[in-house]
């Protein structure tokens, strides 16, 4: 007897990493050229991306051992951590204001990088915590050759890294209104540290880590938070650091991840270090089992309140917008009840000043959210600005290349000054217009822009008040265009305020 359905077979691992790499070249080839021509902002954080050796510490010893850092555990990855920790640039109302960086930095995330070589696998198809990255962001332009070998203490720190993929297996585009920018540091950890070869007579080794391997993890984890409490990032997402292909002890980890951040239980002084710019730590761990490493060690600190992200609280605020206007509405109809009621014309005159402050209340509140509904309908299909940005990858005739120099734009989390560079495309001039339309030596007819002085509009306007038994076209004044119907008392008048009146009295120079 057959199968009653069909039989799925599972696909080849080397057939998903063949996918996998076919799909990075894609990435780098074509759509992060894409996203660097629409978007200044990612480009100016690939030229900003800076090599960090041993950063030093910028934190006052905290007085006690309790900690303000919320921190809390996801069973995720990073990139959805840091999604419901994020801004939405794009689905911000456009009208408003933009905020300044200091207020809402962005959230930093800790790439898991390969020491040696950028992007890790991600070319030939691996799926680590790194290759992750790379696909879903433009995070993989930022790692320089120049970079690398990455110092054993320290980083490579990237600011405003876009997330234009989402988490599933596909990497699914996002849509516009949805992407968001993190900061990205990507530091090595250690590999393989039972086979590292320690055998020191003084080296007290534990269940995982010898004492130097401990301390040189410890130096890495603090160097992570010195980046991101350098840099003004409030909010961090970390992980399981090196417990995957590197093979380090998840508990281990984690306890030294805890001692850290806030100290260990045992421990009674407070750390010298107590990161009073950074407010939230999120642990992104997709693996369950180590998850729970993680959910011993910080089992005592952890946050209670639960997690919103701005977009929820945005969805909040909107509702109780809403129901404002609905008691708007009520007080406003209970009102004109009275209204109807009342005979006393000192009390009607009151309920009619309270009615129309209320109606201009609701109407201000109602032409907000419409205006609100408005902006928010971002598309990608959006009509596209008639200009070309020079210098950007994939800008008409350019090739898909990163090119940079000091000049670069300036991004929103940056005090540079924008150095926009735009061609702009001149509008088509019909082939009946085209011959009416001629150029004189202050005169463009293309622009319509006149390069002279007051005199030589006086001059010109003259010329073509005396010529008007010539005929012929009206589109350029040079020297044998037609008279126009001037009102030559209007030109005196007007010439007289400016102090241009003598030339008309003079004649038209000749050159």
């Amino acid at each position: 007897m057959g199968r009653a359905t069909a039989c799925s077979t599972a696909q080849p691992n080397h057939t998903r990493r063949a996918e996998r790499a076919a799909r990075a070249k894609d990435t780098i080839n074509r759509t992060i050229p894409e996203i660097l021509r629409s978007s200044p902002r990612a480009r100016h954080g690939i030229h900003k991306a800076e090599r960090i050796v041993e950063p030093a510490s910028t934190s006052n010893p905290a007085r006690s051992t309790s900690t303000h850092i919320k921190i809390r555990l996801m069973c995720s990855d990073t990139l959805s951590a840091a999604a419901r920790l994020s801004e939405r640039p794009f689905a911000a109302k456009r009208s408003q204001p933009s905020s300044r960086p200091q207020q809402h930095p962005n959230v930093a995330i800790l790439n898991f990088a390969s020491p040696l070589r950028p992007g890790g696998g991600f070319l030939d198809g691996a799926n680590s915590q790194e290759e992750f990255l790379c696909a879903r962001t433009s995070l993989y332009p930022s790692l320089w050759d120049s970079f690398y070998r990455l110092p054993e203490v320290g980083g490579i720190y990237t600011p405003d890294v876009l997330v234009f993929k989402d988490s599933t297996p596909e990497a699914n585009d996002i849509n516009k209104r949805d992407r968001f920018f993190v900061d990205a540091i990507s530091a090595g950890m250690i590999r393989f540290p039972d086979a590292r070869g320690h055998s020191n007579v003084g080296c007290s080794c534990g269940v995982s880590y010898c004492d130097e391997d401990r301390e040189l993890v410890t130096n890495k984890m603090k160097a992570v938070m010195r980046i991101a409490e350098s840099k003004g990032n409030k909010k961090l997402v970390l992980g399981a650091w090196g417990c995957g292909a590197y093979g380090n002890p998840v508990a281990e980890v984690a306890k030294i991840w805890r001692k850290v951040i806030v100290g260990s239980s045992r421990q009674r002084k407070p750390n010298a270090e107590s990161w009073q710019g950074i407010e939230e730590i999120v642990f992104a761990v997709p693996d369950r089992n180590m998850l729970r490493e993680f959910e011993r060690a910080f089992s005592d600190v952890l946050a209670t309140d639960p997690m919103s992200s701005p977009s929820e609280r945005l969805e909040v605020q909107t509702e109780q917008a809403g129901d404002e206007t609905d008691e708007l509405i009520s007080q406003i109809a209970a009102l004109e009840s009275q209204l109807d009621g009342a005979t006393n014309i000192r009390a009607k005159t009151r309920i009619r000043e309270v009615l129309a402050g209320l109606n201009k209340e609701l109407t201000r509140g109602l032409a907000n959210k419409a205006a609100q509904d408005d902006d928010l309908t971002l598309q990608e299909d959006e009509e596209v600005d008639d200009f070309v940005l020079s210098g950007f990858p994939s800008s008409d005739t350019e090739g898909n290349r990163y090119n940079f120099d000091e000049d670069d734009i300036a991004s929103d989390s940056s005090e540079g000054n924008h150095s926009e560079v735009y061609e702009f495309r001149s509008k088509h001039i019909d082939s009946a217009e085209e011959q009416d339309l001629t150029n004189s030596p202050k005169f463009d007819a293309q622009t319509g822009w006149f390069n002279g002085s007051m005199d030589e509009l006086t001059r010109m306007l003259k010329l073509n008040s005396n010529s008007g038994s010539h005929g012929g076209s009206m589109g350029s004044p040079a020297d044998d265009e037609p008279a126009h119907d001037f009102d030559e008392v209007a030109i005196h008048d007007y010439l007289s305020k400016y102090g241009g009146t003598d030339a008309l009295s003079e004649p038209p120079s000749v050159k």
